[in-house]
């Protein structure tokens, strides 16, 4: 083979104040044994020493195979950059670059055996361990590459490193910022950006020249600003999903032992196909992993639970969450049982721990525990305490996570073996395999320089900033992501509203989250459950309210107060969007969000009223956040101004005109019309409230106003829907009404039973002392019934006195009552007035829609929320080999 057909290595040797020890690395590198061509390309980054010009020009005169370019000086990076630049340009036939550090050596293999390498594995780059020689110091980097480790341990390959011409051709480049102090890490990560993935290779060496005193040991003087740098840099890439995709990849942190086959499958995303193991592979990896931690991987959470179980919790929304709960729970307990309940109307996690010896009721769906766990139990001789977790006594401390949410009627069902038996049977297996004998020595003759490959979660959660970390990589699709966070998910009207900007955002195309923060449950829907693609629980150590600051007189939760916000942070990180609606807690955590690249949102509905009469509640606490968020919502044009007027820009806010929470089919609504039309013109007015018995609502005016219709012999039916808030009420309010033959019903949630209710009115009276925007009316408006209301907050903006409702001014209780009982009474005798008002409504309900209302915000998260694109490594010619599922019958324990 001639020399113009062998394929060409350029070796790349940035150069300032080695000259005397250039020559040295020059010697090594054409003394190299190999079949492939050798061209060096020295980058003189403008040291100004005449040594460097006498050295080189007398070299390469000697050597026409070298290349020496000068230019100014530009740092380690810029000084690559040039010589990458001129292998481009006048070497266009080089398949590889191999940087070689003026003061460094190479083997007469390492080029020939590490171009090999990359030939064969079709990879990014190749690297090597590490020797030194002066200051004697040597470390192994790992049988195989890891971008997790890559990005949130430290760097893992010296810029002595075999580089595929591709990796340059794609565009990738050193960054020449004298700010950074890393910038060989800081290429590998640009690198692993743009696909590429690199392949260690034991069978060579390079020789680290490392003395005393270092540049790297400067770098690493400054390492914090240097590692913000990098995180700045490459904001994607430490994006909480593209880790989690790493981590899935390459060190899963959970193994499911399935109990019917006994195929144990790893993962993190649990939406993503896991790696599956048997029994021998699983036994093998947990000693390995014992004896090289930093080259075999265990998973350090292991569970057991059934095909269908998992199944069933793939299908409730809620898995992701359940694992973060599992993985706190482990924090307190030795084991964890989780507990299934199909509850049709209502979805919740409830966590329990049990001490030491109780005796258990019921049997768990599925089993979860760290490894650590497993380890301890073998090396203290303590498999019958760990056995006894399939017994009726628990020795180990156990949490009971129940889980309730709907599913199908019947039962999952239960294999031969419980999920506590085959986990007993895997630990036993693995305590008696002959592979324990070794696992105490460390085979590799290197020393290990790389975290353990099964504490790497622990480092995404201190890269992330919070723990546990949600186990959840890149959306589906590519698609955006949605968190919208509320302290309740109930029937009020503010999460319904919050609940319709999720289902629009769905349908443009986001996946959506709900995060409900202080509450550890929400009632089941019917006009938004399919809103949601999961649903996430976190009640400890989130505050409804409190906190010692005050902003214009109001309460504010700061960053040291005591909140979990490890919890808030792990679980928040990393989505594109976050809407908060009416979370106090999580507004100092903002800023944090923001700053990692998530665009945030607040959606506010009601300034309250202290029993003073005195502005309060949600806004305060928002607009002294205000800096935290990137747009705002509100419920009217009123609040919006009233934002305005502290501070807030205009264009930051969106008011979104609410629309009705539920939906009547055209068949219903001619229905309901017809029926309306054909009551009697002296039938008795039906009057309608629907709300909480409270003052805020006006209980006490709606009492008094029906004294004194009955005192005027005004014939009228009424209906009181809702419920007491004991705490706040000296008497029942519910006693009271029913003194003037008013029916009492408990609140109802369902929006068929809401427009049946609404239909059956033919006025809704709604005498409250403040609100927002309320859902009730428009609601009402919807099915033909007429609004009659004070005209606090935004009602105005609702009804249109005199077309499609009647407005109370004022605020003296006495006037309210005799203005609400005028109105009702004017109704009541003038059933042509009732029928155009209603007419009105129904014309005024036809032009609203959610879509309309949040149709300005669903633009501008068009224009602003982005999603950064899966990481996909570039595969290699070769394809992969798979890994077969191999079915095991795992016998039960007697």
């Amino acid at each position: 083979m001639s020399s113009e057909d062998r394929d060409l290595v350029v070796i790349a040797m940035p150069l300032y104040g080695h000259a005397a020890l250039a020559v040295e690395a020059l010697e090594t590198a054409f003394a190299s044994v190999t079949e492939c061509r050798i061209e060096v390309v020295v980058s003189v980054d403008g040291d100004p020493r005449r040594e460097v010009f006498d050295a080189l020009t007398l070299y390469a005169a000697t050597r026409p195979e070298l290349h020496v370019i000068f230019g100014p000086n530009a740092g380690p990076g810029g000084a690559r950059n040039r010589a990458i630049d001129f292998i481009v340009e006048s070497l266009p036939d080089a398949k590889a670059v191999y940087f070689l550090d003026a003061d460094n050596r190479v083997l007469p293999t390492t080029i020939d055996t590490l171009y090999a390498r990359l030939k064969a594995e079709q990879c990014g780059w190749v690297y090597t361990n590490i020797d030194t020689f002066s200051v004697r110091w040597g470390a192994h980097y790992g049988d195989g590459y890891s971008r997790l480790t890559h990005c949130v341990s430290d760097n893992i390959c010296d810029t002595g490193s075999m580089i595929s011409i591709d990796v340059f051709d794609a565009g990738v480049r050193f960054d020449a910022d004298r700010q950074n102090g890393f910038e060989d890490w800081e290429f590998w990560l640009s690198c692993i950006e743009a696909g590429f993935v690199g392949v260690p290779c034991h069978d060579t060496a390079f020789e680290y020249r490392l003395r005393a005193e270092s540049r790297f040991k400067e770098a690493n003087r400054d390492r914090a600003a240097s590692l913000s740098f990098l995180r700045r840099r490459h904001k994607a890439l430490f994006r909480r999903s593209t880790l989690v995709d790493f981590e899935h990849q390459e060190a899963p942190r959970y193994a499911m032992l399935r109990t019917g086959d006994g195929a144990i499958a790893c993962f993190t995303d649990p939406t993503l196909e896991p790696s599956i193991l048997d029994f021998d592979e699983a036994i093998r990896a947990f000693w390995g992993s014992a004896a090289e931690p930093d080259n075999f991987h265990f998973p350090p959470f292991l569970a057991a639970g059934s095909r269908e179980t998992l199944k069933l919790l793939k299908q409730s929304r809620l898995w992701p969450n359940l694992l973060v709960h599992l993985e706190r729970a482990t924090e307190a307990a030795n084991v964890v049982f989780v507990q299934i309940r199909n509850v049709p109307a209502e979805r919740g996690i409830d966590i329990e721990v049990m001490p030491s010896g109780h005796v258990r009721k019921g049997r768990a769906d599925l089993i979860f525990m760290s490894s650590t766990i497993v380890r301890d139990a073998i090396r203290n001789n303590a498999l019958d305490w760990l056995g006894s977790i399939a017994a009726d006594q628990v020795w180990p401390t156990v949490a009971v996570v129940k889980v309730r949410f709907p599913f199908p009627a019947e039962a999952p069902k239960r294999s031969s073996a419980t999920p506590e038996q085959s986990l007993i049977n895997l630990v036993h297996t693995i305590a008696t395999s002959p592979l324990q004998a070794v696992a105490a020595k460390r085979w590799t003759w290197r020393g290990s320089r790389l975290p353990a490959l099964s504490e790497l979660y622990k480092q995404l959660r201190t890269e992330v900033g919070g723990a546990p970390v949600l186990p959840l990589g890149h959306a589906k699709s590519g698609k955006r992501t949605l968190a919208l966070l509320v302290p309740n998910a109930s029937f009020g009207g503010a999460e319904k509203v919050a609940f319709a900007a999720a289902r629009e955002l769905k349908a443009e195309g986001f996946e959506t989250h709900l995060f409900v923060l202080g509450n550890g449950r929400m009632d089941v829907l019917d006009e938004f459950d399919a809103s949601f693609d999961f649903i996430h629980f976190w009640k400890a150590g989130i505050p409804a309210w409190g906190g010692s600051n005050r902003f214009l007189g109001q309460d504010f939760i700061a960053e040291y107060h005591d909140v979990d916000w490890n919890a808030l942070k792990g679980q928040l990180s990393g989505f594109d969007l976050i809407i908060n609606n009416h979370v106090m807690a999580v507004h100092p955590l903002m800023a944090r969000l923001r700053s990692e690249g998530t665009r945030t949102a607040c959606y506010l509905h009601v300034v309250d009223e202290t029993p003073l009469r005195r502005p309060a509640g949600q806004p305060f606490a928002a607009i002294a956040h205000e800096h935290c968020y990137d747009a705002f919502l509100t419920c009217s044009e009123q609040l919006k101004v009233y934002l305005h007027s502290y501070g807030v820009p205009l264009g930051k806010i969106y008011a979104v005109a609410n629309a009705p929470s539920i939906s009547v089919k055209p068949k219903m609504l001619t229905e309901i019309v017809q029926n309306r039309q054909a009551r009697a013109a002296d039938a008795p007015l039906r009057i309608l409230y629907m709300g909480r018995f409270e003052p805020q609502k006006g209980i006490d005016r709606i009492h008094a106003a029906l004294q004194d219709l009955r005192a005027r012999n005004i014939p009228y039916e009424a209906l009181a829907v809702g419920g007491e808030i004991l705490a706040e009420q000296p008497s029942s309010w519910t006693g009271k009404l029913r003194e003037l033959g008013v029916t009492v019903r408990p609140p109802i949630f369902g929006g068929r039973e809401i427009a049946a209710i609404l239909a059956w009115g033919d006025i809704l009276i709604m005498p409250s002392r403040w609100e927002g925007a309320p859902l009730m009316i428009a609601e009402a408006q919807l099915v033909g019934c007429v609004p009659v209301a004070t005209a606090v907050g935004a009602v105005d903006e609702l009804v249109s006195d005199g077309r499609d409702g009647i407005l109370i001014e004022g605020e003296s209780d006495l006037k309210i009552v005799a203005d609400l009982a005028n109105a009702v009474e004017s109704l009541a005798r003038d059933r042509n007035r009732l029928g155009r008002l209603r007419d009105g409504g129904l014309f005024t309900a036809s032009g609203r829609s959610w879509a309309a209302s949040f149709g300005p915000f669903v633009e501008w998260c068009d224009q602003s929320v982005s999603t950064t694109a899966r990481i996909v490594a570039r595969t290699p010619n070769r394809p992969a080999e798979p890994q077969p599922i191999i079915e095991i019958e795992v016998p039960a324990v007697a």
